[in-house]
């Protein structure tokens, strides 16, 4: 039961969060990540030849892990099959900001395929995928291990199934996302979380043209998450986990497919992350603490 509500400006909040966990806002992630991979090229999507080409959407979940350490226990992967040789079968995989690509081998029994492929690995979190796809079910089931053994997951189960991406700006955030509690934003000294409002709902900014009193008195987390919506619905891989956690555990549309997606947007998109970003930075944070 909801017993009491705080309202702490921007500024004094970012002095008293007292966790670890980053929470900065996603466009300087986004700009961040277009300097340091100005050599990416966003894979072409999979042509079906043999059958088991395309991407494979679902949940990516610790199965051996360091429990003292800081971890994801499940982030929303997309593996991609991207073409098979005689004997060689390439991808690549889109999960918490990153894509890596993987080359291994494989063997077909009936309509079962079961391979073997291996990331680069000159990536610390790079390793080793093992799965097999029935070419019916278009199911991808298997397990990840990591090569650095030190890492705080090293082992990861998936199941996985065919998803054709497409871009679809008139799709809404789902009334789930109402009153979320952010990922790490919960204070200890006074036991407040900062939440999501209906307020998040209220515009859809791939399709309206915002005005800045539709959201000047909108709360900060609110006006995260109607701007991350954008970059979700481009199927932009969050590394923040502040709003990975939310578009992957809530948003079941989501689908991680890209790093790069400053090309993508509209210039409608553009104008409301622009707005969407001035108002942010001086927002107050809804804060709600419950009863014991």
């Amino acid at each position: 039961m909801r017993t009491c509500l705080f309202l702490f400006p921007a500024i004094l909040l970012a002095s008293c969060a007292g966790n670890n966990e980053r929470t900065g806002s996603e466009p300087d992630e986004l700009s961040a990540s277009l300097m340091l991979e100005t050599n990416y090229i966003k894979p072409a999507a999979p042509v079906m030849v043999y059958g088991i080409e395309g991407y494979y959407t679902g949940f990516f979940e610790a199965e051996e892990f360091d429990a003292n350490k800081n971890y994801m226990w499940s982030n929303k992967i997309t593996v991609s099959i991207d073409s098979l040789s005689e004997t060689t079968l390439y991808g690549h995989s889109v999960v918490a900001g990153n894509v890596r690509p993987f080359s291994g081998t494989y063997n077909r029994a009936d309509k079962t395929w079961q391979a073997t492929v291996s990331e680069p690995g000159d990536d610390r979190y790079d390793g080793v995928f093992t799965f097999s796809v029935h070419s019916d079910s278009l199911v991808l089931r298997g397990t990840w291990t990591a090569n650095d053994k030190k890492l705080a997951v090293t082992k990861r189960k998936y199941q996985l199934e065919h998803r054709v991406f497409g871009y679809d700006p008139n799709i809404d955030l789902p009334e789930d996302v109402t009153y979320t509690k952010l990922y790490g934003s919960y204070n200890e000294e006074d036991e407040s979380v900062e939440a999501i409002t209906e307020d998040a709902l209220r515009f859809n900014p791939s399709v309206t043209l915002l005005k800045k009193e539709d959201i000047e008195n909108m709360y900060q987390g609110d006006l995260e998450v109607m701007r991350n919506s954008i970059y979700a619905r481009h199927g932009y891989s969050f590394r923040n986990r502040r709003m990975r956690f939310l578009f992957d555990q809530l948003v079941d549309w989501y689908m991680p497919v890209s790093v790069n997606i400053t090309g993508e947007l509209t210039d409608l998109e553009k104008k409301n992350i622009d707005l969407l970003k001035r108002y942010e930075a001086h927002a107050e944070k809804y804060y709600d603490v419950f009863g014991r």
